[in-house]
Formats: structure tokens, sequence, C-alpha cells
């Protein structure tokens, strides 16, 4: 493994080529702004990026239609569903629906069992995320408006304190903390395997430019051959 960043970024976005993010900055004056970055895999180098770039990566094409109506854009996860709608949520539960051109087709919380779900990997229209207090991962059907299937959960050590999730092909590949693993899991029969094992807690694991990344604990890691 190589470390590639070792200090606090926020709102990590894994795009072709590498990953963009936002690194708080302190002003000569003494305030705080958010500076956004992009990683580049072949040159290994960070550029400065604008923060239309940025919002475009995460939200897609109606980035500035959906951006204007969220409380913030940082914390959000956000992914296209199949039918090229923006799903979004935070980690309080905080879900909106946005169509095409921006417009909110719907908002509002989604809790599993009374506790806030979290990250978003699509398939489909529906998508995936994590619920870390129940040990569990949950698939979200926006054409039902309701959670349709469960993983892990009640005494289930499957996942963790699962903090992310994220689809690949046929498989789903979600992030534990308290576990230090990445677990993968087929979609085609959701049986559940190890896929990564570290020393210290994982809170995401990405793709980008065929290279396999993960965010630790210390930092943001490249997993060398």
């Amino acid at each position: 493994m190589k470390k590639i960043i070792d200090f606090d970024i926020y709102g990590l976005v894994p795009v072709d080529g590498g990953f963009l993010y936002i690194k708080p900055e302190m002003t000569a004056s003494g305030k705080t702004k958010v500076g956004f970055y992009g990683y580049d895999v072949r040159s290994d180098k960070t550029v400065p990026v604008t923060k239309w770039v940025y919002l475009e990566s995460k939200l897609g094409p109606a980035f500035k239609e959906i951006s204007v109506q969220l409380k913030a854009y940082v914390s959000c996860d956000a992914a296209m569903l199949s039918n090229r709608h923006a799903a979004l949520i935070y980690p309080d539960g905080d879900l909106g629906i946005f169509g095409i051109k921006g417009t909110a087709i719907w908002t509002g919380t989604l809790k599993y069992r009374g506790q806030s779900v979290c990250g978003i990997a699509p398939v489909g229209t529906d998508f995936w995320s994590v619920v870390p207090s129940l040990n569990a991962i949950v698939c979200y059907s926006t054409a039902e408006n309701r959670v349709q299937m469960r993983i892990g959960g009640d005494n289930s050590t499957a996942f963790l304190k699962p903090e992310a999730v994220i689809k690949y092909d046929r498989r789903l590949f979600v992030s534990c903390s308290e576990s230090c693993k990445v677990r993968a899991v087929s979609l085609d029969d959701y049986s559940v395997s190890d896929y990564l094992t570290f020393e210290e807690p994982v809170y995401k694991y990405f793709i980008a430019a065929e290279q396999e990344f993960v965010k630790l604990k210390s930092g943001i890691y490249i997993l060398e051959a």
C-alpha cells in the first residue's frame, strides 16, 4: 500500500482517472474556507479544481439546479440511477431523488428500524445503503418507496459498523470500520465474503483508473500490486 493523503478530507467522489475531494483551508485572516482538489492516478499528482467541476461530478448534469436545493453538498453521498435520476442521501438519512432537469421528485427521511441509513450504491433504479448502528445493509426501492431487502443485522456478524457501500460489476463492497474489513456481497446469491483486511478502521473502498483505493483512519491509500 502507498499512502497518498494523510490529512482530513471531505466529500470524496471517485471519477474517471482518480477522485475529487474537499479540503478545509485557513485564510490569511484566520477564517476557514474549503478548497476543491482532484487526484490523478496516472500522474500521481493533486491539482485544484473548481467548485463546479466537483458538483457536476457528484450531482450529475443537473448539478446547478440540484445544488441550490441542498442543505449541504459536502456531507451527502450521491449517485445516478439507471433512469438518470440523481439520488442523494445524508448521514442522518435525509434522502432526495431528483429528475433529469434537477426537479425534486421525492424528499424525506430514510430509516430502517428507526435507525439512520447512509451511503448509496445504485442497482438499476434501486440502491443499497448501510445501517451502521444495526450492522446491516439494505436495498431501497425507489418505485415502492421502501426497503425491500436487508443483509446482516440482528445476530449476524456479516458487517461490523458498515460505513460505506459501492458496486462494481455484480458485487457490492462494504467498508466496515469495526472489523477493519472490506466485505464483498454477490448480487447473484447474496453470499458475503472477506475481500480486504486491514489493521485499522476502513471507511471507504473504491476503484479509479483500474486502481484500488481505501480510506483508512490514517489516510487514503492506493493498493499497489
